[in-house]
């Protein structure tokens, strides 16, 4: 649904490492599995949820408005989830819920866990590089 994909790209966090063609494909993906998640909870969880969806996509729609971009709308969307989160009630839940599904689908993508192991593996062998260097002989 477009309301999904909307939350989805503004929760999705800004990763240096993804090339220029594999955010749009991650982003996708990650908004389908987000929408396939919802879909499939029982319907008295699913209503609420879209009902909220449908209103925050509204609302970030005219908060971005004249933002001047992907990463300056992602920044006044940012500030309203927080903002939103602070209020109790449905809507601050669906934020946390959004957000949370989210962020473990981007992690689940092939391309971004690729990224992390390579970096990961990197990091270590740099530990070791300057362990070796620098350590009292």
């Amino acid at each position: 649904m477009a309301f999904d994909r909307m939350l989805v790209e503004t929760m999705t966090p800004i990763w240096p490492l993804l090339d220029g063609e594999e955010k749009p494909m991650v982003i996708t993906q990650v908004a389908s599995s987000v929408t396939r998640a919802i879909a499939i909870a029982p319907f008295h969880i699913r209503l609420p949820v879209k009902s909220a969806s449908l209103f925050l996509s509204f609302c970030i729609v005219f908060i971005s408005v004249g933002a001047g971009g992907p990463l300056a709308r992602n920044r006044r969307a940012e500030r309203f989830y927080h903002l939103l989160q602070r209020f109790p009630g449905p809507v601050g839940s669906v934020v946390l819920l959004y957000r949370s599904m989210t962020l473990l689908a981007f992690y689940e993508q092939t391309p971004v866990a690729e990224k992390l192991l390579r970096t990961q593996a990197l990091n270590r062998v740099k530990r070791l590089e300057y362990e070796r260097h620098f350590s009292p002989k």
